[in-house]
């Protein structure tokens, strides 16, 4: 009698489990928050020289010489860019240090605004998009 129980609990779980339906998949080239924040955060994460967990204001200042040094187009620094003024509004508790919850914050706001659909996914077109624009917060 248990037997019969158990296996009729069992099989009414695989039943309910096999009707519901998995999310959609983003389209080829998509990405989701949580794919595309993952890659964001191991790039800025990468400017956390002393691993501590958190980017100070001077490890982060070492990212305005990473851009003088060519990784924007012509090799100049980026017009505008101003990495003092940009820790500053970044960091908003103003302790020094961008920790985990500014690092978060900064990234879902920088998501939803490369996000021009607004479908949470993020296609080819739209990161391609934010590229040619001077992005304040990355």
């Amino acid at each position: 009698m248990t037997r019969i129980f158990a296996a009729a609990v069992l099989g009414g779980l695989a039943t309910i489990a096999s009707a519901q339906t998995p999310p959609p998949a983003p389209p080829a080239g998509g990405l989701s928050f949580d794919a595309w924040s993952t890659r964001a955060r191991e790039r800025l994460m990468a400017l956390d020289a002393d691993h501590d967990g958190k980017i100070s204001k001077e490890e982060f200042a070492a990212r305005g010489g990473m851009m003088r040094g060519g990784a924007s187009a012509g090799g100049g620094a980026a017009p505008g860019f101003d990495p003092s003024r940009m820790f500053a509004r970044l960091d908003s508790n103003n302790d020094g240090y961008l920790d985990a919850a500014e690092i978060n914050a900064m990234l879902a706001r920088r998501f939803a605004r490369m996000d021009a659909n607004h479908d949470g996914v993020l296609t080819d077109d739209e990161r391609q998009a934010m590229r040619g624009m001077n992005a304040p917060e990355q």
